[in-house]
């Protein structure tokens, strides 16, 4: 894991002369943190890995950010190693960690209350910038859990004693009725499929920006709009119309007419579930116990279910 004592490390291999500090973590998600780097190139976002990555595959984001700064969305620029790539290891105290580092953007904390229209836009320039692709659309966004499996999942974490048992076993009737929207995804482009609050933030100029591409690839564009409605729209139809609206007006191509669309939605749901639940089961540590479980309750605190579905669709259809 970085150390602030890894400031000097980090900065020589992406160039970045003058004196260099470590402060952090700034901030944490899922599957890596970051830290902000000063040197005398100014201020850097740097992400670290909690388990190092594919890193021939760690650019693979570079084309889809760079398209999508030429097409008007505001995302920190990446920097590339003074070998010309986009990630690399440096030695800690304790091992090897995996890095990469990006024009830092002083943001606002996260908010589902962003300005709709200017979300619209943002989108729609995401949107302009996917090329078009024929990879498999990965099961995480295209796929269910399935009625056996919400129910076996309820009574495993019921008999562990986890604290949300309680709220899973209340919330599985309509987590498998909202299954029944799933269809394959249409057309697919190359999209963000990360579009949660959390990586799309206001800037402190209240600029809306788009962070951590890391998990883009092949999605109907669709199915993105309709993930955005739901997460941005925030269950008032007043909104979600403004953002609807503003894409298409941006010359955003997707279209949400039909519960179908909802799929990476839904899909995506039944899978952070999934992960949140069998980590907790399999987890040491009391302090990681309750970082995934209140994980999993962002799902009975917020639950895509089929009537906010269909208030999402009346409001745009």
């Amino acid at each position: 894991m970085l150390t602030p004592t890894a400031a000097r490390e980090v900065a020589d291999a992406y160039g970045l002369d003058g004196t260099a500090s470590l402060t952090g973590p700034v901030a944490r998600g899922q599957l890596g943190q970051v830290w902000r780097l000063d040197t005398g190139h100014g201020s850097h976002a740097v992400k670290e890995w909690f388990a190092t990555p594919d890193l021939d595959a760690a650019s693979r984001d570079a084309d889809l950010v760079a398209a999508a700064r030429e097409q008007g969305v505001v995302t920190p620029r990446i920097l590339r190693t003074t070998s010309g790539d986009v990630a690399t290891t440096v030695d800690t105290t304790d091992g090897e960690t995996a890095v990469r580092v990006f024009e830092w953007v002083d943001l606002q904390p996260r908010t589902r209350r962003l300005d709709p229209v200017a979300v619209g836009r943002t989108l729609a320039g995401l949107h302009r910038a996917g090329a078009p692709s024929d990879e498999a659309v990965d099961n995480w966004f295209a796929t269910g859990f399935g009625e056996q499996r919400w129910r076996e999942l309820h009574q495993r974490v019921l008999e562990e004693g986890a604290p949300f048992a309680g709220q899973l076993g209340a919330l599985v009737d309509e987590l498998v009725a909202v299954e029944s929207v799933v269809e394959p995804h249409e057309s697919p482009i190359v999209c963000h499929r990360d579009l949660w609050a959390d990586n799309v933030l206001a800037t402190s100029g209240g600029d809306v920006c788009v962070i951590d591409f890391e998990n883009l690839g092949p999605a109907d564009p669709s199915q993105e709009l309709a993930m955005v409605l739901f997460e941005f729209g925030d269950d008032d139809p007043a909104r979600a119309r403004r953002l609807h609206t503003a894409y298409r007006e941006a010359g955003g191509p997707g279209r949400v007419t039909r519960r179908g669309h909802f799929t990476m939605l839904v899909a995506e749901q039944a899978h952070i579930g999934q992960l949140a639940c069998s980590r907790w089961v399999g987890a040491s540590s009391e302090p990681e116990r309750e970082r995934l479980a209140a994980w999993f309750l962002e799902i009975p605190d917020d639950p895509v279910t089929l009537p906010r579905i269909d208030r999402v669709l009346a409001a745009v259809t």
